[in-house]
């Protein structure tokens, strides 16, 4: 994991904890400075989900075997797709996740 600015820098943001979170390098990078993104259902643009500030469950759900995350809100299907969060490297390490029984998380 690294820590991530989820307003990049690039574009205003702060090193301020409110500012902050933990991502994995994939999807880090496949952020960048992306802030919005196009929501493939109803073609608009919208912001990024910000886990600061924004319930997980109320934007996205796993699959039924668990290994992708499936985008429900425009929010949340815009952010699947930007992050790139089914490439086939996380896919495939969630399936082994599950199979050992780590995975998916369960909410608290």
């Amino acid at each position: 994991m690294e820590i991530e600015h989820i307003i990049p820098k690039a574009k205003g943001g702060t090193d301020d904890e409110d500012n902050l979170w933990l991502a994995c390098r994939l999807c880090n990078n496949y952020k960048g400075t992306q802030t919005d993104a196009v929501d493939p259902v109803t073609s608009k643009k919208v912001k990024l989900f910000n886990p600061r500030k924004q319930k997980w469950s109320k934007h996205f759900e796993w699959s039924e075997d668990g290994a992708q995350i499936i985008g429900i809100t425009a929010c949340g299907r815009a952010t699947v797709i930007a992050l790139q969060l089914n490439n086939i490297i996380s896919v495939t390490v969630r399936q082994q996740w599950v199979l050992a029984g780590w995975h998916p998380p369960k909410e608290t």
